[in-house]
């Protein structure tokens, strides 16, 4: 869900003077982004508190869903973001698919959540469950929590969530496993093909464009205002293909999320 950068950190002093020089350049942007780390810092614990007590209370995952959107469609209004998606005619109402797609930024999620007509399910390591709060949350919710240091366990615990899919949901994976370095798409991992071979769900390739500029690698001051596109390709049938077309799917699935990316969304 919130991969971690991939590799070490930029120098202290390089990411400082990006961000001295962004504050020159750009006075009014660079009071707007501390205001917006002000507000996810204060929404997130607002917003998170009161999943963990509504689902506590109603015992219903649909809570902690409705909230994530929520907080979701404010994070991206309070940042300024102007959000374009393509191609959610594919989704049939209904209907539960395997969404595969790059990661660029922490953003990916917000703007997700923001704008997905279906219910969306994260698949997130279980690291993020020692944040205050949100690690709690998260607890709470019916995303798909693993442990990448045992894989079996892992496997286990997507396929079981993978058989409440009757409703019609969409199980999102980064393919990835972590944000990008360079924002590009690098190559994809083949944990979301092989569940979708299992449940014979068909693929969504979905492509996040722009989300990258909002918060760069080594820099803790959100750079507010700009646009995003999400586009999602038509899907792509599973039924009846062995896990012998595992690589050829990964492939074609990667090749149509970049079909649809663009590096450098203005």
């Amino acid at each position: 869900m919130l991969a971690q950068p991939h590799g070490g950190s930029p120098s202290g002093a390089a990411a400082d003077n990006s961000l001295v020089s962004f504050a020159l350049q750009h006075p009014l942007r660079y009071i707007w982004g501390l205001a917006a780390d002000v507000f996810i810092f204060g929404s997130t614990l607002f917003w998170g508190a009161a999943a963990i007590v509504g689902t506590f209370l109603f015992r219903r995952a649909w809570v902690a869903d409705r909230i994530g959107r929520i907080w979701s469609r404010a994070i991206v209004r309070v940042c300024g973001i102007k959000l374009e998606t393509v191609g959610l005619e594919h989704l049939v109402p209904g209907q539960s698919y395997v969404l595969i797609s790059n990661h660029l930024s922490n953003f990916d999620i917000w703007c997700t959540l923001a704008t997905m007509p279906c219910t969306v399910r994260f698949v997130a390591k279980k690291e993020l469950m020692r944040l205050p709060v949100f690690g709690q949350a998260l607890a709470a919710s019916d995303h798909i929590v693993i442990d990448r240091q045992n894989p079996q366990a892992a496997i286990a615990r997507i396929n079981e969530a993978a058989a409440r899919t009757s409703g019609g949901i969409g199980i999102l994976f980064y393919a990835e496993g972590t944000r990008s370095r360079d924002g590009r798409v690098h190559e994809f991992k083949k944990g979301g093909v092989s569940l979708a071979l299992n449940t014979q769900l068909p693929i969504v390739p979905m492509s996040i464009s722009g989300t990258r500029k909002f918060l760069p690698r080594g820099c803790k001051v959100i750079r507010p205002g700009g646009r995003v596109r999400i586009a999602l390709d038509p899907p792509i049938p599973t039924a009846g293909l062995s896990f012998d077309a595992r690589a050829a799917l990964n492939e074609q699935t990667r090749q149509a999320v970049l079909r649809n990316f663009i590096e450098k969304l203005v």
